[in-house]
């Protein structure tokens, strides 16, 4: 799977590691991995921490469970009344 048919600058992300959430944004696509930038994030989405630079490969995202942010839907597919949804990102 080409992660640049998929994925796009800026896009949000999230991801567990180690018990903890971190919020962020990519901010380059590769085929193989993205990078970004994250911050440590607590249950209520409030960020605290400093903002860094991470690289995260493909065959991480299932371990990490990667989710993004997927614009305009609904969770139902349907975009009435709703700006997106989180979701899990699989890998092929």
């Amino acid at each position: 799977m080409d992660l640049t048919k998929t994925l796009g600058e800026y896009d949000s992300v999230r991801y567990w590691q180690s018990g903890k959430l971190y919020d962020g944004f990519i901010t380059k696509v590769n085929k193989d991995f993205i990078e970004g930038r994250f911050c440590e994030t607590n249950e209520y989405g409030e960020k605290f921490g400093v903002f860094f630079n991470t690289i995260i490969y493909r065959q991480s995202f299932e371990g990490l469970n990667l989710q993004w942010f997927y614009e305009g839907q609904g969770g139902d597919n349907s975009a009435i009344g709703c700006a997106g949804y989180w979701e899990e990102f699989k890998v092929a």
